[in-house]
């Protein structure tokens, strides 16, 4: 394929992003049905102290009842991306609970506040498709399951690919969509003081750098 019909098809991929209504998250959204959307896994305080440096922990389990046994107050167990998971938020630790362990992300940079929360997500995006360009009140992880994901901020753009993560600081503009000709799985965790919104959509973004086509 020749770079100039790459150019044309990435063009024309931001531009029905443009068009198609934003993506957001919501409790059992249609990703939960294997359709596009973003789904609210859980969103709830962190009970244990905040040592830092803190890091969000992966882990696969054979089931839904075992990884839940095993997942404590700042942990979540849930099924996704045909995948059962455990999400804890700790400090970096060996202990992986009996499961599998995927990644630990971090280390997350926690805002002051007196009272902090996690929200943990699972997003299912296919090409065309996008987030709202927003902002977090604190900061946000990312580990792709599947696809390519572009993270556009006004400063640079990041490409990540299966089995990559990143950290976005708090307060970073930013929208994320698939980079790739096929859909793009997520799995993301926002940690915010609880005194404040973990999220804000902006109606006047300013522009965004896109992410380059692979040549």
């Amino acid at each position: 394929m020749s770079r100039m019909l790459l150019i044309i098809l990435t063009v024309c991929g931001l531009a029905s992003a443009a068009q198609r209504p934003s993506v957001r998250c919501t409790e059992d959204s249609p990703e939960r049905r294997g359709e596009v959307g973003c789904t609210i896994l859980a969103n709830r305080p962190l009970h244990g102290p905040i040592n830092k440096p803190m890091y969000w922990h992966l882990d696969r389990f054979d089931s839904l009842e075992a990884a839940t046994k095993v997942a404590g107050p700042d942990g979540v167990a849930a099924e996704a991306h045909g995948s059962v998971w455990l999400m804890a938020v700790e400090t970096r630790t060996e202990s992986h609970h009996g499961g599998h362990h995927v990644a630990w992300i971090g280390p997350l940079e926690m805002p002051a506040g007196e009272r902090y929360s996690m929200r943990v997500l699972s997003s299912m995006l296919e090409p065309g498709t996008a987030t709202p360009v927003h902002t977090h009140s604190g900061p946000e992880a990312f580990y792709v399951v599947a696809g390519e994901q572009c993270l556009e901020t006004p400063e640079r753009s990041h490409s990540l690919g299966p089995g990559q993560s990143l950290v976005l600081p708090a307060g970073v503009i930013h929208r994320g969509r698939p980079s790739g000709s096929s859909a793009r799985r997520v799995l993301a965790l926002n940690l915010y003081d609880s005194a404040r919104p973990v999220s804000h959509d902006l109606g006047n973004p300013p522009p965004l750098v896109p992410c380059k086509a692979a040549i």
